[in-house]
């Protein structure tokens, strides 16, 4: 893992972006060569050209991240793949469109092309670059190259949680080469013959790491006490990196084990950056991003309140009070999904699949997420961000805050339309639910940067054209 920004971004995707980013580039460039050999040297055509596939590049790069194509679970199942290439195609197509309509004249004089040859040529040329990235990644799939060696120090509860996360293909980059036994820790998994707490040579963990060609042991022992001091400093020393379970488990999962946390790591490790140039920076860009997808939403927004309205009577909008930024509550603007009478009783409920409270209409716009466009006028108000952890009513605030430790660390941050946990996590309605949301809540609040909020807003065009975790 790369930390950019303080979000942990997988190296292969990193690389394989970049590659394509590259390759598609150059595909573009070369596919929309004039047929007129005497235009190729002119120096507009090649500063047009440049913009044009550097530009159709990074939008169709784009569009890949936003289907879940750089997901390594994507890389090692052909069919999911190509079900998402060619989702991602069928988003391209009109942005090569609407290129060559700006790009034609610029870049051939209106000579040698017309804008749907080059939108054809320009989608063509990617889907091929698409086709040779993809087949590499399957050919070279189970090739471990872009995992990393480790070495866990621990055999208790904390090494089999890394042990059933490794034996999950699909969710790691890591191979865990070795366990080591230490200390009181039970003997959950597997240990290696190495008995640090009899052995001597105080750089006996650090010869072995390197014996297995490791570069980094995992400290994830469940008792502090015992703990081999002067085995990790020298591994730290020979250059052998030393990371404790919790900060692995971030990096890794990107969300934060609620079960082993403890205050002081909250204290002592890197991030929650605050500070009035941040939010000034964070409030631009939500005040940005709502009102451009307020003027695209505008058609859908009149058409969702119509047919809302012929369908039941009733308010188009619904008004539910949440909490927001440092417990203050404020009320929430949606589109009315439920019937009227939906807690007749008064008493909060969840939503559930298949709930008979919610309408036809209902069932489609939460299916799609349009339910929750009225909240862009919470965001030009104040009471919420674009993107961060889901306001939730008073009612199970309350009570989740009394079963699940650091739940209100939550709120020192604005609540937002999508989130973190919104795009790694279904629709929560229990208890474990809300536990394992929290999890990820806590990872956006202490990592959370302009570049963290780009990257979920591009998750979110997967969610909901995967239609995951809406009820």
């Amino acid at each position: 893992m790369l930390r950019i920004f303080g979000h942990f971004v997988p190296i292969p995707a990193i690389v394989i972006g970049l590659c394509e980013i590259l390759l598609i580039s150059a595909a573009i460039y070369l596919a929309t060569a004039p047929d007129n050999p005497a235009l190729a040297g002119e120096f507009h055509f090649t500063a047009s050209s440049i913009r044009f596939s550097l530009g159709m590049s990074a939008v169709a790069t784009g569009v890949m991240g936003a289907v879940g194509l750089y997901n390594y679970d994507v890389f090692l199942d052909s069919r999911l793949m190509m079900t998402k290439a060619l989702l991602a195609l069928a988003m391209v197509v009109p942005a090569a469109a609407i290129g060559g309509l700006f790009f034609t004249s610029n870049m051939l004089g209106g000579i040698a092309d017309s804008w749907h040859a080059l939108a054809f040529k320009s989608a063509a040329a990617w889907m091929g670059c698409v086709v040779v990235t993809r087949m590499a990644l399957l050919r070279f799939s189970d090739v471990e190259m872009f995992r990393r060696g480790v070495v866990v120090l621990g055999t208790g509860v904390r090494a089999a949680r890394i042990a059933d996360l490794a034996r999950r293909r699909a969710n790691h980059y890591f191979v865990p080469r070795a366990y080591v036994h230490i200390g009181a820790d039970p003997h959950l998994v597997a240990s290696e013959s190495l008995d640090l707490d009899a052995i001597k040579d105080s750089r006996a963990l650090a010869k072995f790491a390197r014996t297995l060609g490791v570069r980094e042991v995992v400290v994830a022992t469940d008792e502090r006490r015992g703990m081999p001091i002067e085995q990790l400093l020298h591994c730290k020393i020979e250059g052998v990196n030393v990371v404790d379970y919790l900060t692995f488990w971030e990096r890794e999962n990107g969300r934060i084990d609620i079960d082993a946390l403890q205050p002081s790591w909250l204290i002592y490790s890197d991030g929650f950056r605050q500070g009035r140039i941040v939010n000034l920076a964070k409030r631009a860009f939500d005040l940005t991003v709502s009102f451009m997808l307020l003027a695209a939403a505008l058609p859908v927004i009149a058409l969702t309140a119509l047919a809302i309205r012929l369908e039941s009577p009733g308010s188009v909008l619904y008004r539910q009070e949440r909490v927001g930024y440092h417990n203050r509550t404020f009320m929430l603007y949606k589109f009315r999904s439920m019937r009227t009478d939906a807690e007749r009783d008064g008493a909060p409920r969840w939503a559930t699949n298949g709930d008979p409270r919610i309408t036809r209409v209902g069932a489609i716009i939460r299916r799609f997420r349009i339910d929750e466009l009225p909240q862009l006028w919470n965001v030009f108000k104040g009471n919420m961000s674009f993107v961060g952890p889901r306001p939730e009513r008073p009612f199970f605030v309350e009570q989740l805050a009394e079963q699940i430790a650091f739940y209100d660390e939550r709120h020192s941050v604005k609540p937002g339309i999508t989130g973190w946990a919104q795009v790694n996590y279904s629709y929560g309605a229990s208890l474990e639910d809300a536990r394992q949301k929290l999890a990820y809540d806590l990872y956006y609040v202490k990592n959370r940067t302009l570049f963290l909020d780009i990257v979920i807003l591009i998750q979110t065009v997967r969610v909901i054209l995967f239609r995951e975790g809406a009820r």
